[in-house]
């Protein structure tokens, strides 16, 4: 994402708890700030104890001190959500104006809920405010830069299968989801942020390449050893409908599946 800003030729301020700046920082002040994009979210589902309470303050008291952030600089602003506020709904594609089937007891609630309340808060600012903001929902962002030991399904499976180690896939596999390239998610972004037309507006951003985690395994690695295994709280499927996306930002994805898993297996060597 920063490297495609300054590539466009804006001054990237400040990013990332790596450089000591912490969005749950109430002291966090950065002036002279047109855009203001919002990702800040631990991400890590296979451990959910690490990261339940600061992904709730990262979403919640992080959204507010970004949101007051861009309210005193006069900035654009825009919010990373995620494809899990729809809930484990059983309607496919998601709209951006379906209703979420969700709860808040599930082990696996903290993210999906603390997104949705982050995304209640920024349309808040836009309705109360008059804050000039956006929301984007990814769905299954995968490709080159992600952590090496991200537990997210995509950089696992590439892992088991370079340490040619057993590959553990959730149940029975049939859960779907779509995969989108970070080079497409991030082109929708810069559009969501730029684009006349998009203030207080929702844009699903992902593909429409509908794949079982199974389908997903064997794609990767053909021969590898495959154990089932069981992870409470994660949605059944996920597909989204970009219709709106197409619309108003011009977007779809281009890197299909084959291509960005092959591009990324690359990194692995």
């Amino acid at each position: 994402m920063i490297k495609r800003l300054e590539k466009d030729g804006h001054e990237v301020i400040g990013w990332d708890i790596i450089n000591g700046q912490d969005v749950c920082d109430p002291a966090l002040n950065v002036k002279n700030i047109d855009y203001l994009f919002h990702l800040a979210c631990p991400v890590d589902p296979a451990h959910y104890q690490e990261v339940a309470i600061p992904t709730m303050l990262a979403s919640s008291v992080g959204t507010y001190n970004m949101l007051e952030l861009a309210k005193k600089n006069n900035a654009k602003f825009l919010y990373v959500s995620s494809s899990e506020v729809y809930g484990d709904s059983t309607q496919l594609p998601y709209k951006e104006d379906d209703p979420g089937i969700v709860n808040t007891w599930g082990e696996r609630a903290y993210y999906g809920e603390s997104k949705r309340f982050g995304e209640m808060m920024t349309m808040a600012y836009y309705h109360y405010m008059d804050l000039d903001v956006r929301i984007v929902r990814p769905f299954n962002i995968y490709g080159i830069g992600m952590r090496q030991n991200d537990s997210r399904v995509i950089p696992s499976f590439m892992r088991a299968r370079k340490e040619e180690k057993i590959l553990f896939i959730n149940d029975s596999g049939q859960s779907t989801r779509t995969f989108c390239y970070i080079d497409d998610f991030i082109e929708g972004v810069v559009r969501a942020m730029f684009y006349p037309g998009t203030n207080g507006e929702i844009f699903n951003l992902g593909s429409k390449e509908l794949i079982t985690i199974l389908q997903l395994a064997t794609m990767i690695d053909s021969n590898i050893s495959i154990q089932k295994t069981t992870r409470t709280g994660e949605q059944k499927h996920r597909q989204p409908d970009i219709t709106k996306a197409k619309d108003i930002l011009d977007w779809e994805p281009y890197v299909s599946l084959k291509k960005g898993l092959e591009v990324m297996w690359k990194s692995y060597q």
